[in-house]
Protein backbone atom coordinates (compact mmCIF):
# COMPACT_ATOMS: atom_id res chain seq x y z
CA UNK A 1 0.00 0.00 0.00
CA UNK A 2 1.41 3.25 -0.76
CA UNK A 3 1.47 6.17 1.26
CA UNK A 4 0.65 9.06 -1.33
CA UNK A 5 -2.71 10.06 0.09
CA UNK A 6 -4.29 10.25 -3.36
CA UNK A 7 -2.84 6.37 -3.81
CA UNK A 8 -6.12 4.84 -3.76
CA UNK A 9 -7.44 6.42 -6.92
CA UNK A 10 -4.63 4.93 -9.26
CA UNK A 11 -6.41 2.01 -10.27
CA UNK A 12 -9.75 3.85 -10.58
CA UNK A 13 -9.22 5.59 -13.70
CA UNK A 14 -10.53 9.04 -11.87
CA UNK A 15 -7.77 12.08 -11.42
CA UNK A 16 -6.82 13.16 -8.62
CA UNK A 17 -8.80 15.93 -6.94
CA UNK A 18 -6.63 18.39 -7.21
CA UNK A 19 -6.18 17.94 -11.00
CA UNK A 20 -8.03 18.34 -14.18
CA UNK A 21 -7.63 15.66 -17.05
CA UNK A 22 -5.63 16.41 -19.91
CA UNK A 23 -8.46 17.15 -22.15
CA UNK A 24 -10.45 19.89 -19.85
CA UNK A 25 -7.03 22.14 -19.60
CA UNK A 26 -7.82 25.59 -20.64
CA UNK A 27 -6.93 26.75 -24.13
CA UNK A 28 -4.45 30.08 -24.36
CA UNK A 29 -5.49 32.30 -27.08
CA UNK A 30 -2.09 31.30 -28.90
CA UNK A 31 -3.33 28.07 -28.80
CA UNK A 32 -6.71 29.03 -30.39
CA UNK A 33 -4.52 30.72 -33.23
CA UNK A 34 -2.58 27.83 -33.96
CA UNK A 35 -5.81 25.18 -34.27
CA UNK A 36 -6.83 28.36 -36.98
CA UNK A 37 -3.49 28.49 -38.80
CA UNK A 38 -3.49 24.65 -38.89
CA UNK A 39 -7.57 24.44 -40.17
CA UNK A 40 -6.68 27.06 -42.63
CA UNK A 41 -3.65 25.57 -44.40
CA UNK A 42 -6.00 22.37 -44.44
CA UNK A 43 -8.72 24.13 -45.96
CA UNK A 44 -5.26 25.25 -48.64
CA UNK A 45 -4.62 21.48 -49.45
CA UNK A 46 -8.64 21.00 -50.18
CA UNK A 47 -9.62 18.85 -47.41
CA UNK A 48 -11.92 21.66 -46.16
CA UNK A 49 -14.79 23.48 -47.61
CA UNK A 50 -15.67 27.00 -46.96
CA UNK A 51 -18.41 26.40 -44.71
CA UNK A 52 -16.73 23.82 -42.72
CA UNK A 53 -13.96 25.82 -42.51
CA UNK A 54 -15.88 29.08 -40.84
CA UNK A 55 -17.52 26.23 -38.89
CA UNK A 56 -14.72 25.07 -37.22
CA UNK A 57 -13.14 27.93 -37.22
CA UNK A 58 -15.90 29.32 -34.90
CA UNK A 59 -15.64 26.80 -32.96
CA UNK A 60 -11.83 27.21 -32.42
CA UNK A 61 -12.43 30.83 -31.16
CA UNK A 62 -15.31 30.02 -29.10
CA UNK A 63 -13.24 26.59 -27.26
CA UNK A 64 -12.46 27.20 -23.74
CA UNK A 65 -10.16 23.65 -23.42
CA UNK A 66 -7.63 21.83 -25.20
CA UNK A 67 -9.72 19.04 -26.09
CA UNK A 68 -11.96 20.85 -27.81
CA UNK A 69 -9.37 22.12 -30.00
CA UNK A 70 -8.21 18.71 -30.67
CA UNK A 71 -11.63 17.37 -31.93
CA UNK A 72 -11.53 20.31 -34.54
CA UNK A 73 -8.33 18.36 -36.29
CA UNK A 74 -9.47 15.26 -35.20
CA UNK A 75 -10.35 13.73 -38.54
CA UNK A 76 -7.69 15.87 -40.43
CA UNK A 77 -4.06 14.61 -41.22
CA UNK A 78 -1.37 15.65 -38.55
CA UNK A 79 1.78 17.83 -39.29
CA UNK A 80 5.00 16.25 -39.36
CA UNK A 81 7.09 17.03 -36.45
CA UNK A 82 5.11 19.57 -35.20
CA UNK A 83 5.71 19.88 -31.24
CA UNK A 84 8.84 17.65 -31.70
CA UNK A 85 10.61 20.28 -34.60
CA UNK A 86 9.43 23.57 -31.47
CA UNK A 87 10.77 20.98 -28.89
CA UNK A 88 14.06 20.49 -30.50
CA UNK A 89 14.33 24.37 -31.41
CA UNK A 90 13.72 25.23 -28.01
CA UNK A 91 16.49 23.06 -26.52
CA UNK A 92 18.80 23.85 -29.40
CA UNK A 93 18.62 27.70 -29.18
CA UNK A 94 19.07 27.22 -25.47
CA UNK A 95 22.19 25.10 -25.99
CA UNK A 96 23.75 27.33 -28.34
CA UNK A 97 24.88 30.13 -26.21
CA UNK A 98 26.75 27.46 -24.53
CA UNK A 99 28.44 26.57 -27.75
CA UNK A 100 29.62 29.87 -28.40
CA UNK A 101 30.77 30.14 -25.19
CA UNK A 102 32.74 27.21 -25.09
CA UNK A 103 33.89 27.57 -28.84
CA UNK A 104 35.30 31.09 -27.65
CA UNK A 105 37.11 30.21 -24.43
CA UNK A 106 38.68 26.87 -25.67
CA UNK A 107 39.92 28.76 -29.01
CA UNK A 108 40.75 31.99 -26.89
CA UNK A 109 42.71 29.56 -24.17
CA UNK A 110 44.54 28.25 -26.92
CA UNK A 111 45.67 31.14 -29.06
CA UNK A 112 46.58 33.09 -25.79
CA UNK A 113 49.05 30.04 -25.09
CA UNK A 114 49.97 29.82 -28.61
CA UNK A 115 50.64 33.78 -28.50
CA UNK A 116 52.36 33.09 -25.03
CA UNK A 117 55.01 30.52 -26.01
CA UNK A 118 55.83 31.82 -29.37
CA UNK A 119 55.55 29.14 -31.31
CA UNK A 120 55.89 30.31 -35.21
CA UNK A 121 53.31 27.53 -36.86
CA UNK A 122 49.65 28.23 -35.40
CA UNK A 123 48.97 25.14 -33.95
CA UNK A 124 45.66 26.05 -32.40
CA UNK A 125 43.74 25.53 -35.93
CA UNK A 126 43.75 21.93 -35.70
CA UNK A 127 40.71 22.71 -32.56
CA UNK A 128 40.12 26.23 -34.40
CA UNK A 129 38.58 25.03 -37.95
CA UNK A 130 37.12 21.82 -36.92
CA UNK A 131 34.65 24.03 -33.81
CA UNK A 132 34.45 26.50 -36.48
CA UNK A 133 32.58 24.43 -38.29
CA UNK A 134 30.48 22.99 -35.39
CA UNK A 135 29.62 26.35 -34.14
CA UNK A 136 28.79 27.76 -38.33
CA UNK A 137 26.63 24.09 -38.79
CA UNK A 138 24.63 25.06 -35.12
CA UNK A 139 23.47 28.33 -35.88
CA UNK A 140 22.49 28.10 -39.63
CA UNK A 141 20.66 24.64 -38.04
CA UNK A 142 18.91 27.06 -35.65
CA UNK A 143 17.94 29.58 -38.54
CA UNK A 144 16.33 27.06 -41.01
CA UNK A 145 14.42 25.20 -38.50
CA UNK A 146 12.97 28.78 -36.78
CA UNK A 147 12.14 29.36 -40.76
CA UNK A 148 10.74 25.74 -40.80
CA UNK A 149 8.42 26.71 -38.02
CA UNK A 150 7.50 29.99 -39.04
CA UNK A 151 5.85 29.12 -41.80
CA UNK A 152 3.56 27.01 -39.57
CA UNK A 153 1.94 23.53 -40.16
CA UNK A 154 2.77 21.18 -43.14
CA UNK A 155 0.13 18.91 -43.56
CA UNK A 156 0.67 15.82 -45.69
Amino acid sequence: MSRHPASWLAGTGRASPGRVAREEVRASDAEREQTVRALRSHYAAGRLDREELERRIEHAYRAVSRGKLRLLLADLPRARGGPLARRLYRFQRELLPYHAGAYVSINGALTAIWAATGEGRFWPAGVLAPTTVLIIGHAYASRWLRSRLRRGPQPD
